[in-house]
C-alpha cells in the first residue's frame, strides 16, 4: 500500500491545528504550575492566620487606639504573612510579618514572640510601621507614655 503525501494546503492546516494544540497544552500547563502555587501560599498563609500567636496579636493590635488612630477604622489584616512559627509542647517561638490595613493607611507589623511550657505567649516585639510616621509598639510590657512628658 503506497502512502500519499499531503497537499501544500492540508499541510497547512495540519500545522495551524497542532500549533493551536500545543498553545492550549503549554497555557494549561503553565496554569496549572500558577495555579498549584497559588493554592500553596493560600494554605500556609491560611494557617499561620489561624495560629493562636497570630490570632492575639491581630486582636490586641485591632483594640489598640493608637494602630486605630493611625491606620483608620476599621483596621484589618492583611493578605500575605512572612515568616517562621514553631510551635510545640516544649514552648515555641515565633518571627512573623504581616500588613494591617485601616481606612486610611497600611502598615507593615513585625512580630517577635516566645512561649514556655505550658504558657501564654509573651511578645517580644509587636510593632506596627507606617510610612513617614513613628512605630508603634504593642509588645508586652511597654508602657505608654502620657501626652505633655
Amino acid at each position: 500500500m503506497e502512502k500519499k503525501l499531503m497537499t501544500q494546503a492540508e499541510l497547512m492546516a495540519w500545522e495551524v491545528k497542532a500549533r493551536r494544540w500545543l498553545v492550549l497544552g503549554l497555557v494549561g500547563l503553565v496554569t496549572g504550575v500558577f495555579g498549584v502555587g497559588w493554592m500553596t501560599l493560600q494554605i500556609s498563609y491560611s494557617m499561620l492566620k489561624k495560629s493562636d500567636v497570630m490570632q492575639v496579636a491581630v486582636e490586641r493590635l485591632i483594640r489598640d487606639k493608637r494602630v486605630r488612630k493611625e491606620l483608620g477604622e476599621p483596621v484589618q489584616l492583611g493578605w500575605a504573612v512572612t515568616g517562621e512559627l514553631e510551635d510545640g509542647p516544649d514552648g515555641g517561638t515565633a518571627r512573623l510579618e504581616f500588613s494591617m490595613k485601616g481606612s486610611r493607611r497600611i502598615a507593615k507589623v513585625t512580630l517577635r514572640a516566645e512561649r514556655q511550657v505550658g504558657g501564654d505567649w509573651k511578645y517580644l516585639l509587636l510593632e506596627v510601621k507606617c510610612s513617614g510616621s513613628d512605630p508603634i509598639s504593642c509588645a508586652d510590657g511597654v508602657v505608654i507614655p502620657a501626652k505633655g512628658i
